[in-house]
């Protein structure tokens, strides 16, 4: 990171508090121009083992890949461990909450890899999967890791800066609007917010590949894209570290009786304790599922 460790911005994640330095800048990039990119998000070994890792671990959707340039996987959780980190990162998860508020769950994880001949992405918003009226707060972010660097020969991709204040707008494609492509080294971070117009662009090179992680956030009460809670088995789950766990969506509701409670229960105290005709009142049952949790804040490191 290049962001200077005496101002980082404290933040707290699931009752742990991270310092998270450069935040306070990133929001206010996503909330003027809709997104930011940050370097160097991952060292040059950690993205050497994970493209090995993907390609080694991750089969792609056969239907989805058309002519066999653009490769595509989801459900990244189920597949393999070698995403877990990146998901449940501090600073991503700070950066979630500080636009979308605090409750928020991982939506979809996929991997992308543009080998040469892919065409370009139509432009879309993230936030249209869900039929909600506009304006509307923000209840997505995506985030976009590379694990290749990313050039407007090969794809990188393509945003419309200040698109995600155009509520009074369907989305138009080029050349009505001109996209800016996000060229960018292995290992930086592009992350905006879900009304961005965007797309992918069309790898015109020969010989070169563009492989990225994408995972993108989504409020804790709306519906994940991808089922979260069937994709992953519960086995998997077991494995995963706690922080990764509730991301997934095993948390408490904004109350004890909001959305995502078992019986009243936090979620993730009632996993292996569910059966046909269970008794809540049994002596090895958890207690209610803990009050409203504290709001998003961010704190200078330096008060």
């Amino acid at each position: 990171m290049n962001a200077d460790p005496a101002s980082a911005e404290e933040v707290e994640i699931y009752g742990d508090t991270f310092a998270v330095p450069g935040l306070a800048s990133w929001l206010a990039d996503v909330e003027e121009q809709g997104f930011v990119v940050v370097p160097d998000w991952l060292d040059a070994e950690r993205v050497e083992r994970l493209g090995t890792e993907l390609r080694r671990d991750v089969n792609p959707i056969r239907e989805l890949m058309g002519d066999g340039h653009t490769v595509r996987a989801h459900n990244l959780l189920a597949k393999t461990r070698c995403v877990d980190g990146l998901v449940c990162d501090p600073r991503l998860l700070a950066l979630a909450q500080g636009v979308l508020g605090y409750q928020i769950q991982v939506s979809v994880v996929v991997m992308f890899d543009l080998l040469p001949g892919a065409k370009a992405q139509g432009l879309h918003q993230d936030d249209g999967l869900w039929p909600v009226p506009r304006p509307h707060p923000p209840f997505v972010l995506n985030a976009v890791i590379a694990v290749e660097d990313f050039t407007k020969a090969n794809g990188a991709t393509m945003l419309v800066p200040g698109s995600h204040k155009w509520h009074d707008q369907p989305v138009r494609q080029p050349p009505d609007v001109e996209p800016i492509q996000m060229e960018m080294k292995a290992g930086s971070l592009l992350a905006w917010t879900g009304a961005m117009w965007h797309g992918g662009g069309a790898n015109t090179t020969t010989d070169q590949s563009r492989l990225a992680v994408d995972i993108n956030f989504n409020l804790a009460y709306l519906r994940q894209q991808e089922n979260q809670y069937v994709g992953v088995p519960r086995e998997e789950v077991a494995k995963m570290p706690k922080r990764l766990q509730r991301v997934l969506g095993y948390q408490p509701g904004l109350s004890v009786a909001g959305p995502g409670m078992v019986d009243l229960r936090d979620p993730l105290d009632m996993l292996g304790r569910v059966s046909f005709g269970y008794d809540i009142n049994a002596p090895d049952m958890p207690p209610l599922a803990p009050p409203n949790p504290p709001p998003f804040r961010v704190e200078s490191a330096r008060n």
